[in-house]
């Protein structure tokens, strides 16, 4: 992945989690569906909710990982990727 792109999705997912926003990654069919999410207080739910996908890479999903966002493989259909699936490949490093 390029280094600027890069950038961009880490300054971004930084910006929400700093902004006291909620982020859910989903793998839909290899992509990842990223899910911001205003967090209101005192049981309220929240009215703000924002989309977006971002590319299922390695840098992607470890970045999501150190902010501890889990990538959730509850919608990822049928696998389309040959090999490991990148969320996979913080356990096998463990």
């Amino acid at each position: 992945m390029d280094r600027t792109d890069f950038r961009d999705f880490e300054g971004r997912l930084t910006h929400w989690l700093q902004s006291g926003y909620g982020v859910l990654a989903d793998d839909v069919d290899g992509e990842l569906r990223i899910t911001v999410m205003f967090k209101a207080g005192g049981g309220a739910t929240g009215s703000e909710r924002e989309q977006e996908y971002w590319p299922m890479t390695a840098e992607i999903v470890e970045l999501l990982a150190a902010n501890g966002v889990e990538v959730s493989r509850s919608l990822s259909g049928p696998r389309s990727w040959a090999g490991t699936h990148p969320a996979e490949l913080e356990e096998i490093l463990d």
